[in-house]
């Protein structure tokens, strides 16, 4: 059914361009606000570890088996509620504010999940939290790149804006299952927090400052 009506929608005629811009491993083309957006991404993306992460220390916190997926259903719950809405804010708003936002909610989260050891009641309203922040900034941080970058570079900029992402997701992942080896569990969630924050005041005060 839904590929029928996938296939009743009418695509509006654009016109072609006559030239295709070649693509550029040193970003050619793009703004420099673009790249700073980029770089600040990569930032947080090391921060943003696998989200197994989270539910083992919520389980290594004495949480039930049985309860662990339902943690993990209520953050996806509330990113689905909330994910149209505060999509919709984000015109009103302003990406930056949402991303902004939402980056220092995933701090908070990290550091609040990291120092709690025995209230597994705290479990509940922080995943629920977490949940908002995936709802804040999924749609948000892809929309930005397309107020950033030139229109006939779009598709080159999503390309870059997801290699960004992917690239650093591995190594985000190796780093935080160091410092919990290595270190303790909670210098691991204080890493991930401490790139949230910076992320957050760098693409607030340095990606989006005001040209001169």
């Amino acid at each position: 059914m839904t590929v029928g009506l996938a296939l009743c929608i009418r695509e509006p005629h654009r016109e072609m361009p006559l030239h295709k811009p070649a693509f550029s491993w040193t970003l050619q083309g793009f703004p420099p606000v673009f790249k700073r957006y980029l770089l600040v991404l990569a930032l947080f993306t090391l921060g943003n570890s696998s989200n197994m992460f989270l539910l083992l220390r919520a389980r290594e916190m004495g949480l039930a088996e049985s309860q662990v997926p339902l943690l993990w259903a209520l953050a996806s719950g509330m990113a689905m509620l909330f994910s149209t809405p505060l999509s919709a804010l984000s015109d009103r708003l302003g990406r930056t504010r949402l991303i902004v936002g939402g980056w220092a909610v995933y701090g908070l989260f990290y550091l609040l999940l990291g120092l709690n050891g025995q209230n597994l009641w705290l479990l509940w309203p922080l995943f629920a939290f977490y949940g908002l922040f995936m709802a804040a900034t999924e749609g948000a941080e892809k929309a930005l790149v397309a107020d950033l970058a030139p229109k006939e570079l779009l598709g080159t900029a999503y390309g870059w804006f997801n290699l960004t992402a992917g690239v650093m997701l591995l190594p985000a992942s190796m780093l935080f299952g160091w410092l919990w080896q290595s270190v303790a569990v909670e210098a691991a969630f204080a890493f991930s927090a401490g790139c949230a924050l910076a992320a957050a005041l760098l693409l607030k005060f340095w990606v989006m400052r005001p040209q001169s």
